[in-house]
């Protein structure tokens, strides 16, 4: 355990319930109850937090997929689009 300073705290609606100075095992045993990890992943901050990463993990290629992948789907929503004012 260490100090952090209150900037670098992003608070969420995620709880353990446990008693004050509390050891480590104790904490992971509420943790684990609590399935406050999966409560985590299940939530849009963690999917954008993946989500991010994955994309920082693409190679050139990668990104090129992405790219037109992104180019047809506008171009097939700007057609259905265009159907739907004709």
């Amino acid at each position: 355990r260490q100090v952090i300073s209150y900037r670098r705290i992003a608070l969420t609606d995620l709880t353990v319930s446990i008693q004050r100075n509390a050891r480590a095992k104790t904490l992971k045993a509420a943790w684990k109850e609590g399935e406050t990890l999966a409560k985590w992943e299940g939530s849009q901050w963690a999917k954008k937090l993946a989500a991010k990463k994955t994309r920082a993990g693409l190679s050139d290629f990668d990104r090129f997929k992405v790219m037109v992948a992104k180019k047809q789907k506008s171009r097939i929503i700007a057609q259905k689009i265009k159907e739907l004012k004709a």
